[in-house]
C-alpha cells in the first residue's frame, strides 16, 4: 500500500509539472490587420482588338514605353480593308456628281436651258396669236394650238428645275452618307491598329505574328511605368477597423527578408460577395527596387502601437478573456490590443502573476 500511495504522488507531481507556465511582461505591442492581395500598376488594363484577323506585325516588345496612341500591333482584316476601298470611291464618285459643274447637274442645268427657251419662245407666240385673235385674224384653232404649246413648254421648264433641284439635294444627301460611312471605315483601319490608350510600359505580350486576333482575347498588358501600388483584400469583420492613412509594412516572396512601409490611401467601399472582403488600395512609403505587376504581397495594416503594455502570450487567453492562474483557476482579464503572437491586458492580472497555459 505504501508504495502505491508513493507511486501516486509522484504522477501527480509530474502531471504537475508538464504544465507551461508564464508571467505577463512589460514591452511595445502593434496591433494590425492581416490583409493579402497583388502590386498592380496605375491604369493597367488588358488590350483587346475590336476586330478579328491575322497579326501582320508586333510593332513594341515587352518592356517598351509607349506613348497615349502609340501602335502596338497591327491586324490584316482584308474584309475591312476593301469596305474602305469601296467608301473611298463612292465619296469620290459622289463628289463629282454633286458639284455644280459636273456631269450629272450639268445636264439637267442644260435640260433647265433648253425647257427655258423654248418656254419664251411659246409664250412669246401665244401672245402673237392672241394679238391677232384679238383683231380677227387667224382662227380659234390656231389659238388654241399656239396656248397649249404655251402650257405644255411652262409645265415641262418647272419639271426640269424641279428634277434639278431634287437630284442636286439628293446628291448631297448621298454625299454625306458616303462621307460618314468612309469615316466609319477609316476607325476600321484604326481598329486594326490596336494603340495604347496611356503613357506607360509594355508588360506582356500575349500574342505572335501570324495567330488569329479575336476580340474576345487580350493581346497585351499595358500600365504606367513607373505609378505602382498595392491593391489588398481585407476581410469583412475588420474592414470598420481600416482608415486611409494607416501605415503598412508589406512583405513579398521575392524579398523574404525585408518588410516595406507603405500608407492606406483608398477604401473601395463595396464588397466582394464571393469572397466577403473589401479591396483596400496602398501606396509605397519606401518600395522594393525593382517592382513589378502582379507580384503577391502580404501585409499587416497597422491600427495602434503601445510602446509600455502589460502583454501576455495569445495562447494563454482561454474563453476569450479568461487566463489560467492555476491549473484549474480562472481569472477574468480586460484586453486590449492584440497582434498575431501577443495580446495586452488592461486589467485582472499583474507582472507577478503566475498563468498556466491551457
Amino acid at each position: 500500500m505504501r508504495i502505491l500511495f508513493l507511486s501516486s504522488i509522484v504522477l501527480l507531481a509530474a502531471c504537475g509539472a508538464d504544465h507551461e507556465t508564464t508571467t505577463p511582461t512589460k514591452g511595445p505591442i502593434t496591433e494590425s490587420v492581416y490583409a493579402s492581395g497583388v502590386v498592380k500598376a496605375r491604369g493597367q488594363y488588358t488590350v483587346f482588338p475590336t476586330v478579328n484577323g491575322t497579326v501582320n506585325a508586333l510593332l513594341v516588345e515587352e518592356g517598351d514605353t509607349v506613348k497615349a496612341g502609340q501602335a502596338i500591333l497591327s491586324i490584316d482584316d482584308r474584309t475591312s480593308k476593301y469596305t474602305t476601298f469601296s467608301s473611298a470611291a463612292q465619296v469620290r464618285l459622289l463628289e463629282q456628281n454633286a458639284r455644280e459643274d459636273g456631269p450629272v447637274l450639268g445636264q439637267l442645268r442644260e435640260a433647265i436651258a433648253q425647257a427655258r427657251d423654248k418656254y419664251e419662245v411659246d409664250s412669246l407666240n401665244s401672245a402673237r396669236q392672241a394679238a391677232l385673235w384679238a383683231q380677227g385674224i387667224g382662227s380659234q384653232n390656231d389659238r388654241d394650238q399656239r396656248e397649249l404649246a404655251f402650257t405644255t413648254s411652262r409645265a415641262t421648264y418647272i419639271r426640269a428645275r424641279k428634277a434639278y433641284d431634287e437630284t442636286r439635294n439628293r446628291l448631297r444627301t448621298e454625299l454625306d452618307v458616303a462621307r460618314n460611312n468612309a469615316a466609319i471605315s477609316s476607325a476600321g483601319n484604326d481598329d486594326r491598329t490596336p494603340r495604347s490608350l496611356i503613357d506607360g510600359i509594355v508588360y506582356d505580350l500575349m500574342i505572335e505574328p501570324g495567330e488569329l486576333a479575336t476580340t474576345q482575347r487580350g493581346v497585351a498588358v499595358i500600365g504606367s511605368a513607373t505609378d505602382l501600388y498595392m491593391e489588398l483584400e481585407v476581410d469583412e469583420y475588420d474592414i470598420q477597423k481600416v482608415k486611409p492613412g494607416q501605415r503598412i509594412f508589406a512583405t513579398f516572396d521575392s524579398y523574404a527578408d525585408s518588410a516595406f512601409p507603405a500608407e492606406v490611401t483608398r477604401i473601395i467601399p463595396l464588397m466582394d460577395e464571393r469572397s466577403r472582403t473589401f479591396r483596400v488600395e496602398a501606396r509605397f512609403t519606401e518600395r522594393p527596387p525593382p517592382l513589378f505587376p502582379n507580384l503577391t504581397v502580404e501585409a499587416n495594416i497597422v491600427l495602434r502601437t503601445k510602446k509600455d503594455a502589460l502583454t501576455i502570450p495569445a495562447s494563454y487567453i482561454v474563453d476569450g478573456n479568461f487566463v489560467l492562474i492555476d491549473t484549474d483557476k480562472k481569472q477574468r482579464v480586460t484586453l486590449g490590443a492584440r497582434d498575431l503572437e501577443k495580446v495586452e491586458v488592461l486589467d485582472g492580472i499583474d507582472l507577478t502573476t503566475t498563468l498556466y497555459k491551457p
